[in-house]
């Protein structure tokens, strides 16, 4: 069974450079000896002791990391290898006009030979293409050491796991039993059914997927007109969590949007202007969801908002 993980580079201009998979075709072949798409770098802070053994850690944080990718770029002239190399120049820049860098996506394979969910990581070029030429088997081949950094040092799901605050009752079967009739005589026995529609619930379990903690971004939707918390419980990484929300208020069908995420804090409305941070509890705490299970409780609302729902992107810590 062919176990080659799929490695696909797409680049700030929209192109895709299939790298390594499973019957693969292109120009452009990631060989053996890539290095940096594992556990990232990290740095932790530590005070020594003035008379006793060891330190004491203070913090500790993931640094940006660096790949390493061998490349072989192939042609049947020179004139198609110079294309495909140019190409490849093209799509790494980092593209400050549009705001975007290149990504390495990568999935691991599974025992049953299908690919795993998707991964990705925001990278830049930092060196390595200025290599060797030469011709084998009637093909010209260039040959690089493909170097990227990125700025965060994790990969991350393609998409935001979004999780709302509903509950659904047991489903109601919507054929009826075998022997009544289709359409209900009375309006309450026999006949098809629908189950109600879902309701909300202050209190949801959140499952974290990854390696790790993330920061969620909430969306509500009013009515909403007292103080609330958003808490998280306690979790196997850390205590109960608690960050008030003191000064919103939203009518029916508008909606508010809070970022948590660290270097894009936020509290937009629906009118598109910028809530102060009166809104919220001095110091607030934009706490974390922990690898694993988090039980997350809307507290103080005496009455149901219209929604309320978090998202965030999984991170892990390699490949």
């Amino acid at each position: 069974m062919d176990h080659a993980p799929m490695v696909t580079l797409l680049g700030v201009d929209g192109s895709q450079h299939p790298l390594m998979a499973k019957g693969a075709l292109g120009n452009i072949w990631l060989r053996k000896g890539a290095k940096g798409l594992d556990m990232p770098p990290f740095d932790v802070q530590v005070d020594e002791y003035p008379a006793r053994d060891g330190e004491y850690p203070r913090a500790a944080r993931g640094l940006a990391r660096e790949i390493f990718l061998p490349l072989t770029i192939y042609g049947k002239t020179r004139p198609e290898l110079v294309a495909a190399k140019r190409r490849l120049l093209r799509a790494l820049p980092p593209t400050q006009m549009f705001g975007r860098m290149a990504r390495l996506v990568v999935a691991e394979v599974k025992e049953d030979g299908e690919y795993e969910p998707q991964r990705e990581i925001e990278v830049y070029y930092s060196g390595g293409l200025e290599g060797d030429e030469g011709s084998e088997n009637g093909l010209m081949w260039a040959k690089f050491g493909l170097v990227l950094r990125s700025t965060d040092p994790f990969f991350r799901s393609l998409q935001d796991t979004v999780v709302d605050f509903l509950t659904v009752e047991d489903q109601v079967p919507f054929y009826p039993p075998e022997g009544e009739p289709f359409v209900s005589p009375d309006g309450e026995s026999g006949g098809f059914k629908v189950s109600p529609p879902p309701r909300f619930t202050n209190e949801v379990t959140v499952i974290n997927e990854g390696d790790v903690a993330v920061k969620p971004t909430w969306h509500l939707v009013g009515p909403i007109s007292e103080p609330f918390s958003l808490v998280r419980a306690a979790t196997v990484f850390s205590p109960e969590q608690v960050l008030s929300i003191n000064g919103l208020a939203l009518d029916v069908g508008e909606t508010a949007t809070l970022v948590t995420t660290p270097g894009k804090v936020r509290l937009t409305t629906s009118a598109g202007s910028n809530v102060t941070w009166s809104a919220l509890a001095p110091n607030p705490d934009f706490w974390y969801l922990d690898p694993g299970e988090n039980q997350i409780t809307v507290v103080g609302l005496s009455e149901d908002p219209g929604a309320i729902s978090l998202s965030y992107r999984t991170k892990y810590l390699g490949m």
